[in-house]
């Protein structure tokens, strides 16, 4: 891989000019482009590559930058409202920081966050862990900074949701309308902590309003697969009065086999809730609008930034634990 002074010595040209192109600050410095395209065509041929590792260590007095480690799986549409939340505190605050993102395979955050990965960032937010991730970050120890997202912890600050009330939630509303039969609509994994949070919250919470649960799980999260396992589990469906689905996902697919097939009664003989995201427009315009517990991604987002800034100024190194309020939202799919 070519350096600088190679490059510098390949142009004729001096090694900090070859720097400030190199750098993006041409413009900045009135450097001609004929000079700026003979440098840049030389880095190409000499095949260089700029060591971002200690770029970022010759700025750190300057910008920050906050790796977010995400995982590569059906969650990570979510990614963008979590991003967004971030982004707005740094606006807020105006911080110079940078956002570096990182997606991982699930249960295998081990292969990708170690010391040495993360020493390249000022802190690191870690999102969607499973449980072998969480167990890897509690017996590891880190020179930098980390947050986690909606997950607890007694080593690491984090913003997270009360993810047992989603669920008990869920279950007050059908308890408050007389419900006594309902399906739990999940995926079958074992990546998914707060989902078995969310469903051991419903199903406590509705047996103590004499309710009787029966949980029904999907291979995967997809519209297919769920789609499928309502049509495999159709009698288990049409004997429930209530449907608490753990992903919106699986409520579209149910939504959908219920316009196609008149399986049953909306809201009438049957109340369905989902859990859900900032995604009001389908919630509205589905066959039958559907009622959500909405998840903040973004607001814990915003926290999960302030928790870093605030550590990184100084301000605050005491372990936080940032709860942040969910919403009901009732639409034609509960009474």
């Amino acid at each position: 891989m070519a350096t600088i002074r190679e490059i510098a010595e390949y142009t004729k040209l001096s090694a900090s000019t070859v720097s400030i192109v190199l750098n993006g600050k041409s413009a900045d410095r009135n450097i001609s482009e004929k000079t700026t395209k003979k440098i840049l065509d030389a880095a190409k041929v000499l095949g260089y590559t700029p060591n971002i590792s200690a770029r970022r260590l010759r700025n750190n007095n300057a910008k920050k930058y906050i790796s977010v480690f995400w995982a590569n799986d059906y969650r990570a549409p979510l990614l963008f409202d979590f991003i967004n939340g971030m982004q707005q505190y740094i606006e807020e605050a105006h911080c110079d920081i940078e956002i570096v993102l990182r997606l991982y395979t699930p249960d295998c955050l081990s292969l990708s966050a170690q010391q040495e990965h993360l020493s390249m960032y000022s802190a690191t937010v870690i999102c969607t862990a499973s449980p072998k991730d969480l167990d890897y970050l509690e017996k590891t120890d880190f020179s930098t900074p980390i947050v986690l997202y909606n997950r607890y912890s007694q080593k690491y600050s984090h913003a997270m949701v009360e993810n047992q009330e989603i669920g008990a939630k869920a279950a007050e509303i059908f308890a408050s309308h007389g419900r006594k039969k309902a399906v739990v609509f999940a995926t079958k994994t074992g990546h998914y902590l707060y989902s078995e949070k969310r469903m051991l919250g419903f199903m406590n919470t509705f047996s103590n309003y004499e309710g009787i649960t029966t949980v029904i799980n999907t291979q995967e999260n997809s519209l297919t697969s769920s789609y499928a396992t309502v049509r495999e589990a159709e009698s288990l469906f049409q004997n429930a009065d209530c449907v608490f689905c753990l992903h919106d996902r699986l409520a579209i697919s149910y939504l959908n086999y219920i316009r196609n097939t008149n399986l049953i009664k909306v809201p009438e003989e049957q109340e369905i809730i989902s859990i859900g995201v900032r995604d009001n427009d389908t919630y509205d315009n589905l066959y039958i609008p559907l009622s959500v517990i909405e998840v903040p991604i973004r607001e814990m987002g915003y926290e999960c930034m302030r928790i870093v800034t605030e550590r990184l100024n100084g301000d605050n190194f005491e372990i936080e634990s940032k709860i942040v309020d969910f919403t009901y939202i009732p639409r034609s799919t509960c009474l």
